[in-house]
């Protein structure tokens, strides 16, 4: 465990999904029980980081400074296994970084896409009890795999126990909307946080994590629970903040969301899902 002050900023390493096991597209992994089996876990996270004064209740701001994505093996992979389809072979992608795109392999020839490094999974600890670092849910955030969670972004989450706890990992280098395929680009990462105690009252929380930037409001809504029932979630959520820091009514701010409010699926990979509701914060200017 790493203690450091309110304020703080803090260098973090994270490894990938499968451990740092996969360095070649010779080691496959066919179902989730066979990661398990052979190495134990999943989705290891780094951690926990507890920030000194920090009481259950008190709002914990987690500033994104820097996410470099394959900072030493320079690469990403992505799993194949026939959870996705019966007729697909489990197989192993190797996808390089190449300065600002990442190359992913087809018969034709790499395909380049943005590179785009997030950390997919970043969690406070639970009151209760431990919980698996591949789990999500609106008390700890968690594995919510959203390509939000990247420079630039403030996660604010309300921390359940002494110190607050924060642990982090499974980075991306890319990742389209649901993670459809069952796997981004996943990767090794090294991320910079400054994490500042905000106390018990600086702003509204209506009760789910969330992530903004200087452009935009979110509010995450992590499984478990159906699709709509998150999104749904993340929207009121977002309308209650409206609410509560910029004075609109309710009626009024759902009436904003409905025109320019805009969602975002993280995972739609059982038994893990998110939603992030997002509004720019021009809208919430008024004249």
């Amino acid at each position: 465990m790493l203690t450091i002050a309110s304020g703080d900023t803090v260098l973090v390493e994270t490894q990938d999904a499968h451990c740092g096991t996969i360095t070649s597209s010779d080691v496959v992994y066919a179902t989730l029980s066979d990661v398990l089996e052979r190495i134990g876990g999943a989705n290891p996270v780094t951690g926990p980081i507890a920030i000194d004064g920090v009481l259950p209740g008190d709002l914990l701001a987690i500033e994104v400074l820097d996410v470099i994505g394959a900072p030493v093996t320079g690469f990403g992979y992505m799993n194949t296994t026939s959870t996705l389809h019966p007729s697909f072979d489990a197989e192993t992608t190797m996808c390089r970084r190449n300065g600002e795109v990442v190359e992913i392999p087809t018969h034709r020839g790499p395909v380049r896409v943005p590179y785009h490094p997030f950390v997919g999974t970043l969690g406070v600890a639970r009151a209760d009890a431990a919980v698996a670092s591949f789990l999500q849910g609106s008390d700890i955030l968690g594995n919510v795999d959203l390509p939000e969670l990247c420079q630039g972004c403030t996660v604010v989450l309300r921390a359940n126990v002494a110190g607050g706890m924060l642990s982090l990992g499974d980075a991306h280098l890319a990742q389209g909307d649901a993670e459809i395929h069952r796997s981004a680009v996943e990767t090794q990462a090294d991320v910079t946080l400054r994490i500042t105690n905000l106390g018990a009252d600086a702003m509204a929380y209506p009760g789910l994590p969330q992530i903004n930037t200087p452009e935009t409001l979110g509010s995450v809504a992590p499984g478990p629970g159906h699709l709509e029932d998150l999104v749904r979630a993340a929207y009121d959520d977002l309308a209650a903040r409206m609410r509560d820091d910029y004075g609109f009514t309710l009626p009024e701010a759902y009436r904003l969301l409905g025109a320019v409010g805009t969602v975002r699926i993280g995972q739609v990979v059982p038994p893990v899902y998110s939603a992030i509701a997002k509004i720019d914060r021009r809208y919430l200017v008024c004249g």
